[in-house]
């Protein structure tokens, strides 16, 4: 008996000794496909399998008197913060800005060129946190964004002194658009180590009712702290990594 069990023994002792073979890299990057350029580029050339799952649609608004009037209420040493491409658009076509005007990343700050609006602040880094602690000095400031924006920014502000102005500038959809069932394979499969980028609650919302009970086998790398209490919420068994400037790579 103990010369029938011994291949067995040693079959075990050689599996257990085994070392695990490194899991393949997926990346699901739920920006919009425009935004995500450098970073995909990035994955990719460190060997990461890259799906591009948009989360976030943006809807121009039919009517921006509502914008118009709001940029027009501002005085030359007030602010008006502008923080996407979409919101960019916006302004150009609501009013033409008198205020001292910020933008959240070069991108933003690109869009705002094209349409001949100057940008005087970009802060170090394009996230809504930085631009809080280093906006300089003013009275008013005016957030230009989507109807979906969160209410961090306008609190940070507030805590330096600001009066903050908050105007719909664009509205969002969230709904995953793109390569769904290659996302749910990816999670679905043992082999792969599949990792989450997320900038939003409404990107992590959307993003979860596409991957349904499969979204728990993600890693999620968030920006902002109301988008990891939003993850850890919706995918409480899930791991969660927030990092500030997550996407700077993608300068937004």
């Amino acid at each position: 008996m103990s010369r029938a069990m011994s291949p067995a023994r040693s079959s075990h002792r050689s599996e257990r000794s085994r070392v695990p073979e490194a899991r393949r890299r997926v990346a699901i990057l739920t920006r919009r496909r425009e935004d995500n350029g450098p970073l995909a580029e990035r994955l990719r050339a460190e060997g990461v399998d890259v799906i591009e799952l948009p989360c976030l649609k943006t809807q121009p608004l039919a009517d921006v008197s509502a914008l118009a009037a709001a940029i027009g209420r501002l005085r030359p040493d007030d602010w008006l913060v502008v923080t996407s491409r979409p919101g960019a658009d916006a302004v150009a076509r609501a009013a033409r800005p008198a205020p001292r005007v910020a933008a959240i990343g070069r991108a933003t700050a690109a869009r705002l060129a094209d349409h001949g609006i100057a940008v005087s602040f970009k802060p170090r880094v394009p996230s809504g946190a930085a631009l809080a602690r280093e906006l300089p000095p003013g009275n008013v400031v005016l957030l230009a964004r989507s109807d979906r924006a969160l209410p961090d920014l306008p609190a940070l502000l507030r805590a330096r002194g600001y009066e903050v102005r908050d105007v719909v500038a664009y509205r969002t959809i969230a709904r995953a658009d793109g390569d769904v069932m290659g996302a749910r394979d990816a999670l679905a499969d043992p082999t792969r180590d599949v990792r989450v980028f997320v900038a939003s609650p409404s990107a992590v919302e959307a993003f979860v009712a596409a991957a349904g009970d499969l979204a728990v086998r993600a890693t999620y790398h968030v920006s902002g702290a109301a988008t990891e209490s939003f993850a850890r919420l919706r995918v409480p068994l899930a791991r969660i990594e927030r990092e500030e400037g997550l996407f700077d790579v993608a300068a937004r």
